[in-house]
């Protein structure tokens, strides 16, 4: 099982190729570090039809079972609490937008079960989807496992397993569509 700290994502490769934008925040409070429910880096993004971003997926569901997406997800690159995110009059967190690259996470749930739309993470290789997760007792928008037969979008492939990673989950993203 992860654990969330003050840095959760960590890009392993070379970023020069891959192009990090900035995007207004739909929901402001989001970037309040002292908001019960502020996004941590490493969680995954979409954008909606203001070109605003939001969360992945709700982290409120009726019975916490809430299926992962379809639609391109994007990974957030800005640590809770950062003051350059919030001292701009219109809130703005950076994601990494275009471009392959290889990362380190540990916003992801390696044993979520094929009844919450995910499957666990046992492989090198295998291919990753975003969903809501449990981390303590809080809910992320993180990375499961996808089964062969699921959906939703495919945000990368696993390259090394937590157990052989200091208990972070290494991905690759070969593209952003």
């Amino acid at each position: 099982m992860s654990t969330v700290q003050r840095i959760n994502f960590e890009p392993f490769s070379d970023i020069l190729a891959t192009q990090r934008r900035d995007f207004v925040l739909g929901d402001k409070t989001l970037a309040d570090p002292m908001n019960a429910v502020a996004l941590v880096d490493g969680e995954w993004m979409v954008i909606n039809n203001s070109y605003q971003i939001e969360r992945a997926t709700s982290i409120v569901g009726a019975n916490g079972d809430v299926p992962a997406v379809a639609q391109t997800s994007y990974v957030l690159f800005a640590e809770r609490g950062r003051t350059d995110v919030r001292a701009m009059g219109v809130p703005k967190m950076p994601l990494l937008f275009m471009g392959p690259f290889e990362g380190d996470t540990r916003i992801f749930d390696s044993t979520q079960s094929a009844a919450t739309d995910g499957a666990p993470i046992t492989y090198v290789g295998q291919p990753l989807q975003v969903a809501t997760i449990t981390i303590g007792t809080r809910k992320y928008t993180g990375l499961v496992g996808r089964t062969a037969t699921g959906t939703t979008a495919i945000v990368g492939r696993v390259t090394r397993l937590p157990s052989n990673n200091s208990g972070k989950l290494r991905f690759v993203r070969a593209s952003s569509i």
